[in-house]
C-alpha cells in the first residue's frame, strides 16, 4: 500500500513557516490542481484552504509519495487579501468530508499497525 513520508526538511520548513501540517496532508490527499515542477522531478500539489494558496512538493517513489516541502501564499490579490488569524485553526470542511478523511486516516493507520 503506498505510503505518505514526510521527510525531516518538510517537518522543518513547517515550522518555520507556521504551517498547519493538517492543510500539507490535505493539499497531498485531496489536492485542487497537480503541476510539474520546473526545477526538479516533483510535482506540486496545491490545494486552497481558507484563503490560502498550499502548496506541498511532492515525489513519486514507487507507490510512496514524498513529501519534501510545503509553503503556503495567499490566494486572493493583495488588494483583497483578508486575515482572520483567530479563524485559521478551525476547520470549515463540510462535515461528509471531515467524516471521510477521519474514516481513511484510522483505516490508513490500522492497515500499516502505526
Amino acid at each position: 500500500m503506498a505510503k505518505v513520508i514526510w521527510t525531516t526538511h518538510l517537518r522543518e520548513r513547517l515550522q518555520q513557516r507556521g504551517l498547519n501540517p493538517d492543510w500539507v496532508n490535505r493539499a497531498v490527499r485531496f489536492p485542487d490542481e497537480i503541476r510539474a515542477s520546473s526545477t526538479t522531478d516533483s510535482h506540486q500539489y496545491i490545494k486552497v484552504i481558507q484563503g490560502y494558496k498550499i502548496v506541498a512538493a511532492v515525489k513519486r517513489q514507487g507507490s510512496d509519495w514524498i513529501v519534501t516541502s510545503a509553503w503556503w501564499n495567499p490566494a486572493m490579490p493583495a488588494d483583497r487579501q483578508i486575515y482572520c488569524h483567530s479563524n485559521l485553526k478551525k476547520d470549515k470542511r463540510f462535515f461528509l468530508e471531515k467524516w471521510v478523511d477521519k474514516a481513511l486516516r484510522a483505516l490508513e493507520k490500522f492497515i500499516t499497525k502505526r
